[in-house]
């Protein structure tokens, strides 16, 4: 047997690349196709005498399945975990016309979901294991045999050690001979996550209609952790997931009383409120659920957007409705990539989803084989029993790395396997919820203090529709299945309205008028800021000066802030009003 790679777009994503065994006995060679980003043209890449016995695709984010229709050939399954399956399933269902892959009938034809060792000729399986990253999203374990000795290679794909949505993280208890390494770092997830969870925390407890647009599997995943948060906390918030976010969500079989799905909506008003929080996509509402919901708060001075992006397009930032954007992309540190080889203790690193210094920094790192390599050679790693050194190392090199594979008590490199079913972590959604375990800093997020304390009215409204009022709707704190929600319109089935008792005593309310005022005053202070008039007086040469028409604003300010300004044109005259919405945004 001799195993090879070769890179399918290495001067795009980088996240694809072909996987060739060939068999030197029967002149056979057998390709895995690894995701189908940008610019992947597998035609181009086989020769003649080879077939393309397989594509997996790891998940279901669109820079690694966008080629998937015009890749197909030679009858090539399309292996990938079930949620990921029914995600792409979704979206040609949905919006084939948009979802630029090419070959919509095909593709549904050829995806095929696995769960456990899958068989692709008689001396290659292989076995979907856990990644993080997004829900559902796996990296490959892919088996070959030669002769009676058993070897592994593994195919990370985009991962974390962390949760997403409750699905976990890589594990490296694996037998692993050679890893395909996403390299793709992010550092500051853990941050920006919990930026964003509190964000849209505060603007809904302080009563504004909060629209939070993200891409599908992330909106899911924000969606799972608000819910959550909202149980851990005791700041219930109404959420709504619309249009694909709704679709997924229903797809992946979540399930949360907080959490309402409309995957189609007629009227934006049956998914926006104040109080509440609606999640939909794309992550920029430049069109889609998200452009049409944008549009009927982007004028509204109490509601706010947050946009979660990946970093591939400029969110808006300009409206009158608060705006903010968050870029959160779920890749691992690089000190965790670093540990991640350690505890593999590979022969081979090979290095994929970067390119230039990014991937430079991997040289000569790790006490393996490490390839960087930017081209669309082959590069062979294993030929006739023996495992081969990239063509640029010395043979002491070569000596020492081989050498692991013989040593007493040494790491767990995977030459020869007596059982052929090794047994491999599965990709199976946590029943138990650990927010820090999904990147959350909850010591943070408590910080705030409208976090854990006192719910607004919309939300109190919120929580009497949906906590059940007599012992027979609930049981050990799960809905009861004795309403059929389904068969209702909602026209006659408003609950009973809740009768409030009597108070006693005006000593009993501990929030006083005064107290009551000043919570709403600064609840509007939040939620519209502080409007002021301002004239410009010279405007020309990329300047514009203006005089602001209010003295104790302008003994506020200080050189060097930033403030956010919201332009409206005034009927009566050339003067246009400007907002304060912000500092040092």
């Amino acid at each position: 047997m001799r195993v090879s790679y070769q890179h399918a777009n290495p001067n795009n994503g980088r996240e694809s690349y072909l996987l060739r065994f060939h068999d030197t006995i029967h002149g056979q060679t057998n390709c895995i196709l690894v995701d189908a980003g940008e610019s992947v043209e597998v035609d181009e890449l086989l020769s003649e005498d080879e077939y393309l016995s397989a594509i997996c695709l790891t998940h279901a984010h669109l820079d690694h399945y966008r080629t998937l229709g015009s890749n197909l050939r030679d009858g090539a399954p399309i292996y990938a975990t079930p949620e990921t399956a029914r995600a792409i399933t979704t979206r040609l269902d949905t919006e084939a016309e948009h979802a630029d892959i090419g070959a919509p009938d095909d593709v549904r034809e050829a995806l095929e979901p696995i769960t456990d060792w899958t068989r692709i000729t008689s001396d290659i399986r292989l076995h979907p294991v856990p990644a993080g990253h997004a829900p559902g999203a796996c990296g490959f374990v892919v088996q070959f045999s030669d002769g009676n000795d058993r070897h592994h290679l593994l195919a990370t794909g985009d991962f974390t050690r962390r949760r997403a949505a409750g699905y976990p993280g890589l594990q490296t208890d694996l037998p692993v001979d050679a890893v395909f390494l996403t390299a793709a770092t992010n550092s500051t997830f853990r941050d920006q996550l919990t930026s964003v969870v509190r964000t849209v925390i505060e603007r809904a407890t302080a009563g504004s209609t909060v629209l939070t647009t993200a891409s599908g599997s992330k909106g899911v995943h924000l969606a799972y952790l608000l819910s959550h948060i909202g149980d851990d906390t005791g700041t219930a918030l109404p959420i709504t997931v619309a249009g694909r976010v709704g679709t997924l969500w229903d797809a992946f079989e979540y399930d949360h009383p907080a959490v309402e799905s409309v995957p189609t909506f007629e009227d934006t008003e049956e998914v926006l409120e104040p109080g509440r929080v609606t999640i939909a996509g794309p992550e920029v509402p430049v069109s889609g659920s998200s452009e049409r919901l944008f549009e009927a708060i982007e004028d509204d001075e109490g509601a706010t957007l947050v946009q979660v992006t990946s970093g591939a397009f400029e969110p808006e930032r300009s409206a009158i409705c608060t705006v903010d954007a968050y870029e959160l992309s779920n890749h691992p540190s690089e000190e965790t990539i670093d540990a991640v080889v350690e505890d593999f203790a590979p022969i081979h690193v090979v290095v994929t989803h970067q390119r230039g210094h990014s991937t430079d920094r991997y040289k000569d790192k790790y006490d393996s084989f490490v390839w960087v390599t930017d081209d669309r050679k082959q590069y062979t790693l294993y030929d006739e029993d023996e495992w081969s050194g990239p063509p640029w190392v010395t043979d002491a090199t070569r000596r020492r790395v081989r050498s692991r594979l013989y040593r007493d008590n040494g790491p767990n490199i995977g030459r020869s396997f007596d059982n052929a079913d090794v047994p491999l972590p599965t990709v199976d959604r946590h029943d138990e919820i650990d927010l820090e375990a999904e990147g959350i800093d909850m010591e943070r997020l408590a910080e705030n203090g409208r976090i854990g304390s006192a719910l607004t009215a919309a939300q109190r409204s919120f929580e009497s529709d949906t906590n059940a009022t007599d012992d027979t709707a609930i049981t050990d704190g799960e809905p009861s299945d004795s309403v059929d929600e389904d068969e209702s319109d909602g026209a006659d089935s408003m609950p009973e309205p809740i009768e409030e008792p009597e108070m006693e005593s005006s000593t009993q309310d501990p929030t006083s008028l005064d107290e009551i005022i000043d919570r709403l005053d600064r609840i509007e202070n939040e939620v519209t800021g502080t409007r002021i008039r301002a004239t410009v007086v010279d405007a020309g040469d990329d300047v514009t000066l203006l005089r602001l028409e209010h003295e104790s604003l302008e003994a506020d300010l200080t050189h060097g802030q930033s403030i956010g300004i919201t332009l409206h044109k005034n009927r009566q005259s050339d003067k246009r009003d400007v907002s304060k919405d912000g500092v040092d945004q």
